[in-house]
């Protein structure tokens, strides 16, 4: 498909904070799915258009933004099926009394189910791309591959599950092999619920695969001391001694962290994933996002599953980001908008190993589009600095248009290869049937 988005107001997020020029008016010529025109000179759009002749979808942006899809790089996507199911407990009740026992009912069919609830509620809300952590992740991928939508699919492992590991791990790869928007990585669910002998054993696999690896790191207050009374050191000392950081790593949210540790994450080229929401719900703690950048490390933004968060939407969290550190610091330029966009943009295309092609608008680059409308109330008087109106008054309901590797998937609102309406009923009777197991 050849598309032009026509007189929008382009938001590259290739420019840095201090430039006078983040946005302009322009039009964005798509061709397969790359971007191939940035440009307001209307010779260049006039040849755009000759050179697609009638196949060619145009698209009026006007006094709309124009910006990369946001990209969720912490997430249980299927878990959306179990949104609502256990809520006011901490982490480890909640995992253990509640939700590790009804994940043990699950199915692949059911893990579908809950991924294409999931998804549709991204596309919808602006999120092209997401990073993923579940079992039975090939159905996961099955769910990504009919919506359109990019992922990064890991199955996790923990003690005494590494056969099942590796079983739904080769059903993956194979899976992700038959589609271009589809890729892998390993992961290890956490340090406490992972060996040595465990963690040992997914190293050797991410490195006989080349992957990344995904896992959750100093989530909750009590992870580390316990730790340290085991091996005497803590889990990012004791596991970048073991290799884990020499595969590209994106550690979910880092909330414990120690200056030393943040010194290795950063030499290491580590990946946080921020979850400030579900952090806050599960009485977790406040990631120090500052410090962790201050220390040179790569921060980006995820969700969490929908049974933690409930939702999956990187606008309250992009949000939560800047807000929260604002009152931490007691600094209002601890984290500005711009900086919590390329968190949520930039920062996610680097934590996917995909920087420099998603997460820009820029000749060359993956077309992963949102186009955002300004004309709903909240939005009003309408501000000369559209990056405040974007992170501090946008909701995911202003998303127009949602495009993925030069498809559209969401137009005007509404998801095109399927029914909102269908997939949110299948899901609620899905939950009905697992809960009467």
């Amino acid at each position: 498909m050849n598309i032009l988005i026509e007189n929008g107001i382009v938001l590259p997020m290739t420019e840095s904070e201090n430039s006078a020029r983040k946005y302009f008016i322009a039009s964005v010529g798509i061709k397969g799915n790359k971007i191939i025109l940035v440009s307001s000179n209307k010779d260049e759009i006039s040849s755009f258009k000759e050179s697609c002749g009638e196949d060619l979808e145009i698209i009026d942006a006007k006094g709309k933004i124009v910006m990369p899809g946001f990209i969720n790089t912490h997430t249980h996507v299927a878990m959306s099926i179990l949104r609502g199911y256990s809520d006011d407990v901490e982490l480890m009740e909640w995992l253990t009394k509640h939700i590790w026992p009804i994940e043990g009912k699950l199915t692949p069919d059911d893990v579908y189910v809950g991924a294409e609830l999931g998804i549709a509620e991204m596309l919808l809300g602006g999120t092209t791309s997401f990073l993923d952590m579940y079992h039975f992740e090939h159905a996961v991928a099955k769910a990504a591959i009919n919506s359109g939508i990019r992922a990064v699919l890991s199955p996790f492992f923990l003690d005494g599950r590494i056969e099942l590991f590796e079983d739904d791990l080769a059903r993956t790869i194979d899976i992700c092999k038959t589609n271009s928007r589809t890729d892998y990585m390993i992961a290890p669910h956490a340090p406490y619920t992972c060996s040595d002998d465990t963690m040992e054993k997914g190293i050797e696999i991410a490195k006989r695969y080349n992957s990344g690896i995904h896992f959750h790191l100093a989530e909750t207050r009590n992870e580390t001391p316990e730790y340290i009374s085991r091996k005497g050191e803590s889990p990012t000392v004791h596991l970048c001694k073991m290799g884990l950081f020499d595969q590209h790593t994106v550690a979910a949210h880092g909330v414990h962290l120690t200056e030393e540790e943040m010194d290795i994450l950063a030499e290491k080229h580590v990946t946080i994933a921020h979850n400030p929401r579900s952090n806050m719900k599960l009485a977790s703690g406040f990631a120090e996002v500052s410090k962790l950048m201050s220390h040179g490390i790569n921060v980006s933004i995820g969700t969490d599953g929908a049974a933690s968060n409930n939702n999956l939407d990187m606008w309250e969290d992009m949000r939560l980001t800047s807000l929260l550190q604002k009152g931490l610091t007691l600094d209002p330029l601890a984290v500005p908008a711009y900086t919590a966009l390329k968190m949520a943009t930039v920062g996610g295309a680097k934590a996917l190993g995909m920087e420099g092609k998603i997460g820009i608008i820029k000749e060359g680059a993956l077309a992963d589009i949102i186009i955002v409308n300004q004309n709903n109330i909240h939005h009003f008087p309408l501000q000369k600095n559209i990056i405040s109106s974007l992170v501090y008054s946008c909701k995911s309901t202003d998303v127009n248009t949602t495009i993925v590797d030069g498809e559209i998937l969401v137009q005007d609102g509404k998801l095109l290869k399927t029914e909102t309406k269908e997939i949110g009923a299948k899901a609620t009777e899905r939950l009905l049937e697992i809960c009467n197991r």
